[in-house]
C-alpha cells in the first residue's frame, strides 16, 4: 500500500479545554469539532514544556528539551550530529517536506532548509511523492491578551464578522483569575483568535479536498502548549501542558487508527511522541535516541504510565520546575521556591494598558515606581508591593512557591487544593517524587546544571549541551543537593556541608538552596569567599544570597565580573538577578551602572563558539539576534540601568 501523506496543523497557546470538542461551550470551533468527529481525539495529550521554543524543539527532535539542552527559551543550543529534525528522516525516506516551525532553540541546517518546499508545491507534486506539510497559525498566541479590542480585531480576528465575536460577559474565567471587565475582555479576544485559527483549519481541509489528496492524508491538529492566561502558558499545570491533539485518518488508512471515527483515547501521550508515530506509520525505523514513543503504527509502544514536563528560563525569568502527571494526579517540584510564579505576569496581558482607577488591577499596576507608560513594561515586578488581597488567595499570585505541589486532577481540575502537605497523600507524593527523580536521572535532565555552568562545560564538547548531561557521572549527587531544602533544617545543615564540594554544580545548588532559609551571620561568612568562585554560576548565586541579606558590598565584585563576560547568558544572569531586588537594594548599586552599560554594548554572545550569524537561515538569524538586543538588552540590562537610576 502506498504511504500516507501527513499534514500537521498547529497553533500557539491553546489548552485542550479551550475547544468545543473538549467541552468548552464558549468556544466556536466548528471545523476542529468536525475534525474530531471524523478522527480520533486524544483526551490526555501533554506537551514536554509550557513555553513555545522548548516545546517545539522537543516535538521536532523527538527528545526531551532537557536532554538536548534546548530547555531555555530563546537560547542557541548546538545539537549533536545524531539529533536531527523530523523532516530529515522523512526526506531520506522519499517524502517531500515543507518548512517546520522556526521558533526553536537550535539551528536548522541551511542545506536541509533549502530542501523544504512550500505547502502548495507539496500538494502539486502529491502524485509523484508523498509529503509532510506543516501549517502554523498564531492568532491564539498569548500576546492577544496584551491587545486592545481594536488591535485584536485587526490582527487576530479579521476573518470574523462583528456578530461572530465573543461576548466578554459570558467569558469563562478560571477561579484563580480575578473576575474583572478587563480580564473578561481579554479572554474574549483570545477566543476570537482561536475561532480564526479554526477558520484556517477549515481552509486547509478545503485545500486538501481541492488538491484531491485528503483521502490519502493523515491530518494532525495540535497546540505547542497551553493557553496564555495566568497559570496556563509558562506553568506546569494542566492548563499549561494538556493540549488538544486530534488526528483524522482517511478510510484508506483507517487500519492505522486506534478506533473508528469519533473515538476518544484516554491514554497518556505526549506531543513529543508524534514524530515517532509518523515514522512508525511510514515504516521508517525510529532512531534509537528518540525519547518519544510511537502510539501509532507497527512500532507502537505500550501506553505511558506518566508524562513528565519541565519549565526552565523564559526570556528574562530564570526557573527550574519539574512535574509528573499520571491519569489521576499531578506532582510538581519547585526547585527555586524563593522566586514567585507570577514574575512576569504584571505585564503579561491583563495589565498591558493602564487599568481603570479604583479597580484591583490598577492597585496592582500602580505599585511600580516607574513613571508613566514605563509602568506597563516592568515584567519582573521589581518594585511591586504586597499583592492586593483580591489576588492573594491563590498560589499563582504569591511571592514564593511551595517546595512541592500535588493535585487530584479528576476532582480538582483547576488544581486549587494542594495536597502535598496532607498526610493522607504522603505515600503517593513520595512515590511520584521518586518516579520524577528517576526520570530526571535517566534522561540526564540538564535543568539541574545551571545555564551558565552548562554553557561553560559544553565548551569541552564543541559547545554541544547534550554532551554535558551524557558525561555527568555524579548527577544523582547534584539532584540530592538541589532537593535538600525540602527537608527543612536537616536539609540546611547538609547544604552548608556542601558549600565546598569539588563539583561547581553542587556548590551552585548548595548556595541556591540556602535562599529558602533565614541565614545566620556565620553562614554568610562562609558565603562571602564564594563570590570569587571559579564557577560563574556559583559566584553569582553567592552574590545573590549576599544581596538578599543586604550584604551589597561583598556582592559587587561578582556582579562586575559577570557583566564583563563574553557569554551573553552570564551578563544576562547578573542583570536578571538585579531585576528582583527592592528599590532600597538597588539604591546601593549605582556604581554598577558603568559595568551594566558596558555589558549592554558588548557585541559578543557565545565566546569561542560565536556562530557565523550570516550563515544561519534568515528566521533563525533574526531570532538569535533578538536574544542579545531584545531579551538581554532591552528587557534586562536597559531596564535594570533605569531602575538603579530611579532608585
Amino acid at each position: 500500500m502506498e504511504r500516507p501523506n501527513f499534514v500537521w496543523i498547529n497553533t500557539h497557546d491553546v489548552s485542550a479545554r479551550n475547544l468545543g470538542c473538549y467541552g468548552d461551550d464558549y468556544a466556536t470551533t466548528p471545523h476542529l469539532d468536525k475534525l474530531a468527529e471524523e478522527g480520533v481525539r486524544y483526551a490526555n495529550a501533554f506537551a514536554c514544556g509550557p513555553i513555545c521554543s522548548p516545546a517545539r524543539t522537543s516535538i521536532f527532535t523527538g527528545m526531551h528539551q532537557t536532554t538536548v539542552g534546548t530547555h531555555h527559551h530563546r537560547s542557541f543550543a548546538r545539537r549533536p550530529d545524531f539529533v536531527q529534525m523530523l523532516p530529515h528522516y522523512l526526506m531520506a525516506a522519499g517524502y517531500n517536506c515543507s518548512a517546520i516551525n522556526t521558533d526553536l532553540n537550535t539551528d536548522i541546517d541551511p542545506d536541509e532548509w533549502a530542501a523544504y518546499q512550500s505547502n502548495d508545491a507539496l500538494l502539486a507534486q502529491a502524485d509523484e511523492k508523498p509529503f509532510f506539510a506543516v501549517y502554523s497559525f498564531g492568532e491564539s498566541h498569548a500576546s492577544v491578551f496584551k491587545l486592545t479590542p481594536e488591535q485584536a480585531r485587526e490582527q487576530r480576528s479579521s476573518l470574523l464578522t462583528d456578530e461572530e465575536l465573543h461576548d466578554p460577559d459570558n467569558a469563562p474565567l478560571p477561579v484563580f483569575m480575578p473576575d474583572t471587565p478587563l480580564a473578561r475582555e481579554r479572554t474574549a479576544l483570545f477566543y476570537d483568535g482561536l475561532m480564526q485559527v479554526d477558520r484556517h483549519v477549515g481552509e486547509v481541509i478545503e485545500n486538501l479536498v481541492s488538491a484531491g489528496v485528503l483521502d490519502n492524508t493523515i491530518v494532525f491538529f495540535w497546540s505547542d502548549h497551553g493557553t496564555g492566561f495566568p497559570r496556563g502558558k509558562t506553568h506546569v499545570y494542566d492548563d499549561g501542558l494538556r493540549v488538544p491533539l486530534i488526528i483524522r485518518f482517511p478510510a484508506k488508512y483507517q487500519h492505522l487508527a486506534p478506533g473508528p471515527p469519533g473515538t476518544v483515547v484516554d491514554d497518556l501521550v505526549m506531543t513529543m511522541d508524534m514524530g515517532a508515530s509518523v515514522l512508525s506509520m511510514t515504516d521508517v525505523q525510529i532512531p534509537k535516541h528518540f525519547q518519544g514513543q510511537a502510539f501509532l503504527g507497527k512500532q507502537r509502544e505500550p501506553h505511558r504510565d506518566y508524562a513528565c514536563g519541565a519549565r526552565d528560563r523564559l526570556d528574562n525569568c530564570n526557573e527550574v520546575i519539574r512535574t509528573i502527571r499520571n491519569e489521576k494526579y499531578r506532582y510538581i517540584r519547585n526547585f527555586l521556591p524563593h522566586r514567585p510564579y507570577a514574575s512576569f505576569w504584571p505585564d503579561g496581558g491583563f495589565f498591558a494598558t493602564p487599568p481603570e482607577k479604583g479597580t484591583p488591577e490598577h492597585d496592582f499596576w500602580d505599585t511600580s515606581c516607574l513613571p508613566g507608560k514605563q509602568k506597563v513594561h516592568d515584567p519582573d515586578g521589581v518594585f511591586l508591593l504586597p499583592i492586593p488581597e483580591a489576588y492573594s488567595e491563590y498560589l499563582i499570585w504569591q511571592a514564593k512557591k511551595p517546595f512541592e505541589e500535588l493535585y487530584d486532577v479528576e476532582n480538582d481540575p483547576e488544581k486549587i487544593a494542594n495536597l502535598a502537605d496532607d498526610p493522607e497523600y504522603s505515600d503517593l507524593k513520595d512515590q511520584m517524587r521518586a518516579q520524577l527523580f528517576a526520570w530526571m536521572i535517566e534522561t540526564r535532565d540538564l535543568g539541574l546544571i545551571d545555564e551558565i555552568e552548562m554553557i561553560v562545560r559544553a565548551a569541552t564538547y564543541d559547545g554541544v549541551n547534550c554532551e554535558v548531561g551524557a558525561h555527568c557521572e555524579n548527577y544523582a549527587h547534584i539532584l540530592e543537593t538541589a532537593d535538600f531544602p525540602r527537608l527543612g533544617e536537616a536539609g540546611k545543615a547538609k547544604l552548608i556541608d556542601r558549600l565546598d564540594d569539588p563539583d561547581s554544580a553542587v556548590r551552585y545548588w548548595a548556595i541556591t538552596g540556602l535562599m529558602s532559609y533565614e541565614v545566620e551571620d556565620t553562614v554568610l561568612q562562609k558565603i562571602g569567599p564564594l563570590v570569587q568562585d571559579e564557577s560563574l554560576s556559583a559566584s553569582l548565586a553567592a552574590a545573590d544570597l549576599l544581596c538578599q541579606n543586604n550584604r551589597i558590598e561583598g556582592a559587587i565584585p561578582a556582579l562586575e565580573r559577570a557583566l564583563q563576560s563574553d557569554l551573553l547568558w552570564v551578563r544576562f544572569r547578573a542583570g536578571a538577578n538585579l531585576s528582583f531586588y527592592s528599590r532600597e537594594l538597588l539604591a546601593q548599586m549605582k556604581k554598577l551602572i558603568p559595568a551594566l552599560q558596558a555589558a549592554l554594548d558588548n557585541p559578543v554572545c557565545y565566546g569561542p563558539f560565536e556562530p557565523d550569524w550570516d550563515a544561519l537561515i534568515p528566521p533563525v538569524q533574526t531570532m538569535y539576534r533578538a536574544q542579545k538586543n531584545t531579551i538581554v538588552g532591552e528587557w534586562v540590562l536597559q531596564r535594570v540601568i533605569k531602575r538603579i537610576e530611579l532608585a
